[in-house]
């Protein structure tokens, strides 16, 4: 999705919101053709969102895509009291990046209708290019 004030342009950085999830998985594995022709590449999760299993899950991705030759960086980030959809957005523009990857629609509809989604956040909101998969 391109937001309508952007222009299509080289994508040099690639930003990647990461639970571990499977249609985050399905993301990276969706934008690998943009992974391997960034210079740089960074792997967010959001510490203060939802409860994660392991906090190390950017790192070991970042790992992963070191591994098949992606410069990869791992970053911790927060919420706060901001939609996590806006936050994410925020947090890839302050570090430059073309490009956010992310899952879609990974929780019940019910969750998202009670609580929201950073789906439909984003999708409300678009703020940068954003490559969706679910």
């Amino acid at each position: 999705m391109l937001p309508a004030s952007t222009a299509a342009g080289p994508v040099e950085h690639v930003a990647i919101a990461w639970d571990g999830s499977r249609v985050a998985a399905r993301a990276v594995a969706d934008a690998a053709p943009f992974l391997q022709r960034a210079g740089r590449t960074t792997v967010f999760t959001v510490v203060d969102e939802k409860p994660l299993d392991d906090v190390s899950i950017a790192d070991r991705l970042a790992a992963s895509l070191g591994k098949r030759g992606i410069a990869a960086e791992a970053m911790s980030i927060r919420a706060e009291d901001c939609p996590i959809g806006l936050s994410l957005q925020e947090h890839a523009l302050e570090h430059g990046a073309d490009l956010l990857v992310m899952g879609a629609y990974g929780h019940s509809a019910v969750r998202d209708f009670i609580l929201g989604g950073a789906t439909e956040y984003v999708f409300d909101d678009l703020k940068l290019p954003v490559l969706c998969s679910h």
